[in-house]
């Protein structure tokens, strides 16, 4: 079931399959076990010890048993807290290559946009040098042809 628990969360459906049918297959062959006629030797190790017959030998065993239950219970949340840490790596991965294209058109938007303004300053640098050009012209021209005549 621990096995099923954490293929699930990692999400691989093949698998998660295959983690079923190995636990399908699992139950079958305990019940079959459990079904057909043991002796006491197999019952034990089928359904583990039973009753009061081992005294303290018992309580080691339950003892051993809730530690085992505690150490599953500490990495079935350590598998947690890997797989959540492991979206939120994926998140952060994704807003990273986001933010990575932004900045990519953001720059290229900006060359773009500096082109144009330098073009812009020549346009006007070449309209104001023609505009005085003409100013002279106009004032000069008058002038020259009074002399000349």
């Amino acid at each position: 079931m621990e096995g099923r628990w954490l293929l699930a969360h990692l999400g691989d459906p093949k698998a998660l399959a295959v983690s079923r049918a190995v636990s399908r297959w699992v139950s079958r062959c305990k019940r079959n076990l459990l079904e057909e006629d043991s002796d006491e030797e197999e019952d034990f190790f089928l359904r583990g010890p039973s009753g009061p017959r081992f005294g303290p030998r018992n309580d080691k065993i339950r003892h051993v048993q809730n530690q085992v239950d505690e150490v599953i219970d500490v990495m079935q949340e350590n598998i947690t807290k890997v797989i959540e840490r492991g979206e939120r790596l994926d998140d952060l991965q994704d807003k990273s290559e986001s933010l990575s294209d932004n900045a990519t058109a953001f720059s290229n938007r900006a060359k773009q946009l500096r082109r144009q303004m330098w073009w812009r300053g020549c346009k006007m640098k070449a309209i104001i040098a023609l505009v005085a050009v003409i100013l002279l012209l106009v004032i000069i021209v008058p002038i020259v042809l009074k002399y000349h005549t």
